[in-house]
């Protein structure tokens, strides 16, 4: 009986050990889907374009982008760290961007009038003063993401602009080497 349960506990470790090992590296969702909305065309879609437009004016959002991200396959307590990579393209406006999570795919056909609302959690955000590359830091982002799409189903991320800020961003449709990139690390 003894030895029966050494054998379980030593296999049970073993096992642990393995899957602690299969889960060690730096992981990437899959960007599906990006898009952005806008104030003054409330009921056309820009999930087409090449460009994402990320606005604000006077403290209120005008133009909000969304990435749809898929493949979270580890628990929350498995991330060490997250970061979010963007290539913006044009600053009208520089300030502030705050990112919001939400738990299912913000589709490229989205508008003004059905987008869902970005709420008052956001979960990181970016400082965005010149064009170029723009990385952030996105772990409580990515494990939020983690506890809601754990089994990979898809999550967006809303890019919405604070104070007064116009901003581009490189989407899926411009050069596939600078679309938008979101990772994360386990031990």
């Amino acid at each position: 009986m003894r030895s029966c349960r050494k054998r379980a506990i030593s296999a049970m470790i073993f096992i642990a050990a393995i899957a602690s090992i299969a889960c060690a590296g730096t992981f990437s969702p899959s960007l599906q889907v990006d898009t952005y909305t806008d104030a003054s065309h409330t009921n056309e879609s820009f999930g087409d374009k090449d460009t994402l437009w990320i606005a604000s004016e006077k403290g209120s959002p005008v133009r909000i982008a969304y990435l749809t991200f898929t493949g979270m396959n580890v628990p929350p307590e498995l991330i060490d760290s997250g970061s979010l990579k963007i290539y913006v393209k044009e600053v009208e406006r520089p300030g502030k961007v705050s990112l919001y999570l939400f738990d299912k795919a913000v589709l490229d056909t989205a508008t003004w009038a059905d987008q869902p609302d970005p709420g008052t959690g956001a979960v990181g955000a970016l400082d965005i003063q010149s064009s170029g590359w723009q990385t952030c830091d996105a772990t409580v982002l990515v494990r939020n993401a983690a506890v809601e799409c754990s089994q990979a189903c898809p999550f967006s991320i809303a890019l919405v602009g604070e104070g007064d800020v116009s901003i581009a961003i490189a989407s899926v449709e411009s050069t596939p080497a600078a679309k938008a990139a979101l990772q994360y690390e386990t031990p």
